[in-house]
């Protein structure tokens, strides 16, 4: 392809540099480009062949999901080149169109996606232009899993769906203080927020998604909880846990349970009232909220974490955002819902890195994760309080595993204690549940659990 090419970068316009290829020269050959994810903790390579005879290789090199080709023809118009639709199911990327072309800006060597936006390489919400979820989804989003050393790459791992914007980089800590809970690993710390005044203060226990992969106890996504609920009077103590690349099933569970026991052990020192904690997690964090809130007389699910067994790890209330519940059914409640093909049975899955082995591989095995083979261990006088919420638009986890759960809740508490709800075009890690209306509505509810 022969033509005259002016293009203008993306970064041109901040530098107000230009690039020009000339009539008689061939925009053919070679080009690279990488993507910055999670704040530029996190980078995604691209190459770009382009042919003579209009075809293109788009080479995606993802140190999770593995090398990720894409093939088609190309045009040039106006100094953009644009790649058109391929075969294969649409990247995570954000700067492809909905018919999965791309239009690009070249400079000497380099590419440069029109759309793209450093700030954010995942689509918002997962959701497509009508507010929905995509109807592709590649299974479980970014299956990630780590190096193939098992080892996590500098900077950690990607986030599915709507994670990768709201969760970014971790936020700077005003806490009052960072603890260990347990002595296993580096991961096993929290941060601990004391409102004012002396206590007992109410506890709330703020688990961190991340797909059982990344994230930690500072994510920015969790903030607005943790302000609010110091405004309430409460202490907070954000938790983080051994990720699936360090340790698999029951580990990131057995932590979080522990540090529950930490609050009871240390309820002196900090002035924590231990009759009166909330366990609330969003994503991966809310599946570990609800099945420490649920299993606490589980001895198995205790781990290799051997601190404060002497303690407790019941809760009095749960909050639960979003979070994955079934890990089984969750292929077929997305096929239920219009959406084919998802691959969260195979060993690619967050879940399976979970696990430690493909969800689908062994239903005796993935059900060990479910909170209801536990439900006989439940002491008799056990009670809970309950705030389950999730969007309809949900691109990650299929909204049923909420919706299921509050039921099924609801006939071992009681209905009366158990309040679901769906945000109407919400996605996941969507914005609409960290407003100052809906937490305010959250601490009206805790406060019946007093």
């Amino acid at each position: 392809m022969k033509r005259a090419l002016i293009c203008t970068l993306a970064a041109g316009l901040l530098f107000g540099t230009e690039c020009t290829v000339f009539a008689d020269e061939s925009v053919a050959g070679t080009y690279t480009f990488e993507e910055s994810a999670m704040g530029g903790q996190f980078t995604v390579p691209w190459t770009l062949e382009l042919r003579e005879d209009d075809t293109y290789t788009l080479t995606e090199d993802n140190a999770f999901m593995g090398q990720q080709v894409y093939e088609g023809t190309y045009t040039c118009e106006d100094g953009v080149i644009t790649t058109g639709p391929f075969e294969n199911d649409p990247p995570q990327a954000a700067f492809f169109e909905s018919d999965k072309s791309c239009k690009w800006t070249l400079d000497g060597d380099t590419c440069t996606p029109v759309n793209y936006n450093e700030d954010s390489s995942a689509p918002e919400n997962g959701q497509g232009d009508d507010g929905k979820p995509d109807g592709d989804l590649p299974g479980g989003s970014l299956p990630g899993g780590g190096l193939p050393d098992g080892s996590l790459p500098e900077g950690g791992l990607p986030a599915r769906d709507g994670m990768m914007k709201m969760n970014g980089a971790a936020a700077e800590s005003n806490a009052d203080a960072t603890a260990a809970y347990a002595s296993n690993s580096e991961s096993q710390i929290c941060d601990i927020y004391l409102p004012e005044g002396d206590g007992a203060h109410p506890v709330i226990v703020l688990v961190h998604g991340g797909g059982f992969m990344f994230g930690d106890q500072r994510m920015e996504l969790i903030q607005p909880v943790i302000e609010t609920g110091v405004e309430n009077g409460y202490a907070v103590v954000s938790v983080d846990y051994r990720k699936s690349a360090e340790a698999v099933f029951p580990a990131a569970l057995s932590d979080v349970k522990a540090a529950v026991r930490f609050v009871r052990a240390n309820a002196e020192e900090y002035g924590f009232d231990t009759d009166n904690i909330t366990i609330w997690g969003e994503s991966a964090g809310a599946y570990l909220a609800l099945m420490t809130a649920l299993t606490p007389d589980a001895e198995e699910l205790n781990g290799d974490v051997e601190e404060n067994r002497e303690e407790s790890s019941a809760v009095k209330a749960l909050v639960d955002f979003y979070g994955p519940v079934e890990f089984y059914t969750m292929d077929d409640e997305y096929a239920a819902l219009g959406t084919e093909d998802t691959t969260y049975s195979e060993d690619s899955s967050f879940e399976s890195k979970f696990l430690g082995q493909a969800i689908g591989e062994d239903e005796e095995t993935t059900y060990q994760t479910y909170w209801e083979t536990y439900k006989d261990k439940l002491p008799e006088d056990f009670t809970l309080k309950a705030w389950i919420q999730v969007g309809n638009a949900d691109a990650s986890v299929p909204y049923t595993q909420s919706e299921n759960f509050a039921e099924r809740l609801g006939e071992v508490l009681g209905a009366e204690n158990v309040n679901f709800g769906i945000l109407e075009g919400a996605g996941h890690e969507d914005a609409a549940f960290y407003t100052e209306e809906n937490l305010a509505a959250i601490f009206e509810f805790l406060k019946t659990a007093e």
